[in-house]
Formats: C-alpha cells, structure tokens, sequence
C-alpha cells in the first residue's frame, strides 16, 4: 500500500500529513509523540489502509509542518490539527493519539463536539501533580546546540533510553525528528504539564480505547487510566514507547477490533 505525503491548511500555517487508503472509507486520524512526526505510523497505516483512510499528522512544531512562536496548550494543538483535518474534508473520524499527540486528541471531543467517532489513547499521560514536577525536570529542556556538537550525543542517548535504539533506521529517523524539534519540543512537553488532561480525559464522551505496552515509560500510568475509566477497552502490545513502529500487527490487531 503506497503512502504519500501532502500539506493541510490551519489558521496559522501549513499541517503536514501522510496517507494511505481509500478516501471514501471510514477516517483513522494519528497524532505522534513527541518529538517524533507522522512517521511513526506508517507500518500501522500500511496495515489499515485496505479498510481505512489513514491520516496522520505531524503537528505544529514537528516533522515537516509549519513552526509556531509557541506552543501554549494541548488545546492549541488540537485546534490546528481539527483546522488540518477539516481543511481535508473530512466531517468525522476515529482518533489514535500516541502519548503527547494523545494530550491532544483528548481534548478534541470538547474542541469539536460530534466529529470523533472513537478515540484510542496509546500510553495515556494521566499524571498527576507530583509527578508533573518530576517529569518537568527532564522534559522541559531543548537540546542546546553547542558548537562542540556534544548535545547531539545527548539526543542520541535520549532516544537509546526510551527505546528507539531498537534498531538503527528508527534511531536515526527519531533523532532527525528530534533536531528538527529541538526548540519546540519543551514547549510541547511544558504544555502537557500545564493541561488538564483528567478533567479532558474523563468528559470523554466517545467510545474510548487505550493502550500500552509494559515496557513503556508511561507503563504506569495504564492502570491508573483503566481505573479512571472502567469504560475503555484495553490492549496491552509491545514496542516500548515505540509500538507503532516496534509491534504494528498488535496495534494494528488492536485498532481494528476495537472499531
């Protein structure tokens, strides 16, 4: 299945997408971590794209699409993705967000009442307040580019540490994501620990599916948003915090059986 590449527009700029599938099927829309780009999707899309039309996004900030002055909320990059998806035509979809592109997916529902017609969270950021602040010590820094290059190991052992060293092609994919990002990607981080994200999360009023894998660093927090919401279906796959890329056919598996 072949998967190509185009911009939407937003209010403030240009939204890049990947896609695949027939585009009179039902609408699988991703949203990626952070600092990853609609990449990370393409293994799933190929999957689904017999069944599906599948769009995902790279948000403000990230991959190819415009560079915002600031990322400000979760709800802000919702807004500019709904803007992208409109701009396309498409009246409803179901909605897979990947951990910080799942802070934004959440906050859909409320930004658009009626357009999503099920929303699948992989790796659920329920924190709570203590542990914002510990997450703040680490995600809220840039890669400061020093002439000596050394913040280049930096991100390179990053990625290592939350499991993109799996294999090389995704380590270096991930890394060129993350120097493209490397200013935005602490104001996306900052905006996650300044949202609401249980109040969002718990007004989700869409059939609701989450996700995780048990070596995830959000790992966790599933629990928490199981017990949160006894209503969402659950699927535990592989990969880390890499599990579309790392275990396509479960998510893949996971995706379809819930819809």
């Amino acid at each position: 299945m072949t998967i190509t590449k185009r911009y939407a527009n937003c209010r403030d700029g240009q939204i890049h997408l990947r896609e695949a599938g027939p585009v009179d099927a039902p609408v699988i829309c991703f949203f990626h971590q952070t600092a990853s780009s609609g990449a990370m999707f393409e293994k799933v899309m190929a999957l689904l794209a017999e069944d599906y039309w599948c769009l995902a996004f790279d948000s403000p900030g990230f991959g190819q699409s415009y560079q915002p002055e600031a990322i400000p909320s979760m709800a802000f990059v919702g807004e500019r993705l709904l803007e992208a998806i409109e701009d396309l035509g498409v009246t409803q979809f179901h909605a897979c967000g990947h951990h910080t592109g799942g802070c934004a997916a959440v906050e859909m529902p409320r930004l658009a009442p009626g357009k999503l017609l099920s929303l699948t969270l992989i790796g659920p950021v329920l924190v709570n307040d203590a542990e914002k602040e510990e997450y703040k010590k680490t995600f809220v820094r840039p890669f400061t580019a020093e002439e000596s290059g050394a913040f280049l190991q930096t991100a390179w052992d990053y990625l290592r540490m939350i499991g993109a060293g799996a294999n090389v092609d995704l380590h270096c994919r991930e890394m060129a994501d993350h120097l493209i990002a490397r200013e935005t990607m602490p104001m996306a981080f900052s905006a996650v620990w300044n949202q609401d994200v249980e109040g969002a999360y718990k007004a989700v009023d869409v059939p609701l599916h989450i996700m995780c894998s048990k070596d995830d660093v959000l790992w966790p927090l599933f629990e928490r948003a199981g017990q949160m919401r006894p209503d969402a279906h659950q699927t535990i796959v592989g990969g880390s915090d890499f599990q579309p890329d790392r275990d396509p056919e479960g998510v893949a598996k996971a995706l379809r059986n819930f819809l």
